[in-house]
């Protein structure tokens, strides 16, 4: 993602404050975001405590999981600092694999299960 020019593909910018929650496992998805400025945790929440799975930076993408399929959201996300994201439709994201080979759409469907299974590992 480091690569790519952000503002040139015309997406939306919203603004999260440190700790200020993204959006909860199990919410209903439709878009993905791209990590402007900031960072955020995804996290999973047990009854014991909540495990981050991952802090993610500047350039990174995450909630991509669920513009494949609309599936509701695998993990909770959380602004660890206050953060800027960009926005990326489930629309936007179709418009860009619509002429993709039926081959790598499937790889990225096998690539989501793959993710989905290793966390829905983390004990509950």
């Amino acid at each position: 993602m480091s690569q790519v020019n952000v503002e040139a593909m015309g997406l939306d910018r919203r603004v999260f404050a440190a700790g200020e929650v993204i959006f909860e496992e199990g919410d209903p998805s439709g878009v993905a975001f791209i990590i402007k400025t900031g960072s955020v945790q995804i996290v999973k929440r047990t009854q014991a405590e909540n495990i981050v799975l991952t802090t993610l930076k500047a350039s990174q993408a995450f909630g991509e999981l669920s513009l494949i399929d609309n599936s509701p959201r695998s993990a909770t996300a959380i602004a660890a600092e206050p953060t800027e994201l960009m926005v990326v439709t489930a629309d936007k994201f179709q418009a860009r694999i619509t002429g993709m080979d039926p081959f790598m759409k499937n790889w990225v469907l096998f690539l989501k299960h793959r993710i989905l299974d290793l966390s829905g590992r983390v004990e509950e």
